[in-house]
């Protein structure tokens, strides 16, 4: 991606999550906030999609995972708190990347509300659980040879952030906002029903982690787009020999 496109995609980052901010605080109606937001954010997904020329298998994969997290979150509702969708979130942009992750996370929102009841937190949780998929591919990132067990503690502090990203909406809606009533918020939801999603995110990590970052990975290499020198006859192609030196990812 160019810098210029990188520029253009900060820029619609940050005018979304100010209209996130400004909307709840004047209180729009969730759907114009919404609307708005995913206005900015496609035209940030067109410029990053237009400048890394994503291949349509990652259109798919966005969205069969974006749809299996939202399954995942409606199947449990009958657990207050428990939330394996930030598990799924977690590992999909682990494993594909932090856009991947960002817009698994905000898929899983919007997705799954149209089961549970749309209204102003949708667009909150779309961006908490972007943020968990974007963190959690920044990291790998960084940090390329970390272990599954890692993404354990890990999975801990996204499961209390999430809670107290989302405790900021709640917020807003009362007269007057200030330092002591947001931390007497995180206070009071920190137990049971931040650490329950801290807990279920943690354990899901431990148990299924491996097997899931497995199952993504072999998605991931199959996506792998290799090019051929045509100067040796042969053209260009789809290959998932890793060996080769000018092998070039699609992760975006």
């Amino acid at each position: 991606m160019t810098n210029w496109a990188k520029a253009q995609v900060g820029v619609c980052v940050l005018v979304a999550f100010g209209v996130l901010v400004y909307g709840s605080i004047v209180e729009w109606d969730w759907y114009f906030i919404a609307i708005a937001m995913a206005a900015v954010l496609t035209y940030a997904g067109l410029t990053a999609y237009e400048s890394m020329a994503v291949d349509p298998k990652n259109i798919a994969l966005v969205a069969t995972l974006g749809a299996v997290s939202s399954i995942g979150r409606v199947v449990v509702q009958g657990i207050p708190d428990a939330e394996p969708a930030t598990f799924l979130v977690l590992m999909s942009g682990f494993s594909f990347g932090p856009v991947v992750g960002a817009v698994v996370g905000a898929l899983t929102a919007l997705g799954s509300n149209l089961v549970l009841g749309e209204g102003i937190w949708t667009p909150w949780q779309m961006v908490a659980w972007g943020l968990v998929g974007f963190s959690a591919g920044l990291l790998r990132r960084m940090w390329p040879s970390i272990r599954i067990r890692w993404l354990i503690p890990f999975a801990v502090v996204c499961g209390y952030a999430f809670g107290w990203f989302m405790n900021i909406q709640y917020l807003l809606g009362e007269s007057s906002v200030t330092w002591k009533a947001y931390l007497a918020a995180c206070v009071a939801s920190f137990f049971p029903f931040d650490t329950t999603n801290a807990v279920v995110t943690a354990g899901l990590v431990a148990i299924a982690g491996y097997p899931v970052y497995q199952i993504f990975e072999r998605f991931r290499k199959r996506m792998v787009v290799t090019r051929l020198d045509s100067s040796d006859g042969y053209s260009e192609t789809g290959n998932e020999r890793e060996d080769i030196a000018n092998t070039e990812r699609n992760e975006f």
